[in-house]
């Protein structure tokens, strides 16, 4: 998932508990096996493969991963978009030769950029990308997803407390022992350091922000959070946190938010059940959603 997971879990048996544990690393690399755009051989690789010529069959979690980061797209009026993987591409700040790639490149990888390219039939089991250049890439939302489904292992095997941290998403099974687990929210500018804390069980935890990975250029931060809309870094926030039981719904949420901005992203996480936001806005100004305000601790 291009990041190192741990997960830390709590049962009675030791063994039986490790067992848990195993079950879902093997669960998570499974998923990157279907879903990783870097791997030539899954199935992902493969849908951009054929973009233009034909639809493919996948399996059915990738086509749940994608139906559903379409329902975000829809959500936040484009400002998810799995297609965006081409132009990410040409920026390279998830690659070993990041860069700030001339105006003329990204108006042209813009040209491939758009949700409605991706067509799903839930019934055949297929996704088709309707026009040749076009690329996706489920970074933004297949973390969550594996997430969720590592939890989903472990209370298969009978896991009441855990842990499953895949960096900026994190999955918290029940309490932490006899209490609900504290969760700190991160200073974008100071990473070592955390602007407040809230307690929480059963939820999952997901940051977006301009400091995850950067380059800077003539003084100024270019990060790998990619407004579809000019094809350059997204400049409102400075981190997004989104927390909710649903970590396939709050990994995108957060990309998203990013990039629709404080105002924009507080009104629509208003608007959902279930979901909770901090939003660090560009100078620095905390927002918290109205559910969360009631619970979060800031540091002074």
């Amino acid at each position: 998932m291009g990041t190192p997971i741990e997960i830390k879990a709590r049962g009675a048996d030791e063994a039986a508990t490790q067992a848990a544990i195993n079950a879902a690393y093997e669960e998570i690399a499974r998923l990157e096996r279907l879903m990783s755009h870097w791997r030539q051989d899954s199935q992902v690789a493969q849908v951009n493969a054929q973009a233009g010529k034909t639809p493919v069959k996948v399996a059915p979690e990738v086509l749940d991963v994608i139906e559903r980061a379409l329902g975000v797209s829809r959500m936040t009026g484009g400002a998810f978009d799995i297609t965006m993987q081409v132009v990410g591409a040409i920026w390279g700040i998830d690659g070993q030769h990041p860069r700030v790639p001339p105006k003329a490149d990204i108006r042209e990888a813009l040209r491939h950029v758009g949700y409605r390219h991706v067509h799903v039939n839930m019934a055949a089991h297929t996704v088709y990308l309707d026009e040749p250049g076009v690329q996706i890439g489920l970074g933004g939302i297949a973390k969550g997803y594996a997430v969720d489904r590592a939890v989903a292992k472990l209370r298969e095997h009978g896991i009441r407390s855990a842990v499953v941290n895949a960096g900026g998403d994190m999955a918290l099974l029940g309490p932490d022992g006899n209490r609900p687990w504290r969760v700190g929210v991160k200073d974008p500018r100071h990473p070592e350091r955390t602007l407040g804390w809230f307690e929480a069980t059963d939820v999952t935890v997901h940051t977006s922000g301009d400091y995850e990975r950067s380059i800077v250029v003539g003084g100024k931060r270019y990060h790998h959070i990619l407004d579809p809309k000019d094809g350059y870094p997204a400049r409102s926030a400075r981190s997004v946190t989104v927390v909710t039981p649903d970590g396939t719904l709050g990994d995108a949420l957060s990309t998203g938010i990013f990039v629709l901005g404080p105002s924009k992203g507080r009104r629509l996480i208003e608007s959902l059940p279930n979901v909770e936001a901090v939003i660090v806005e560009a100078g620095g100004k905390i927002v918290v959603s109205r559910g969360l305000a009631r619970r979060i601790h800031l540091t002074p």
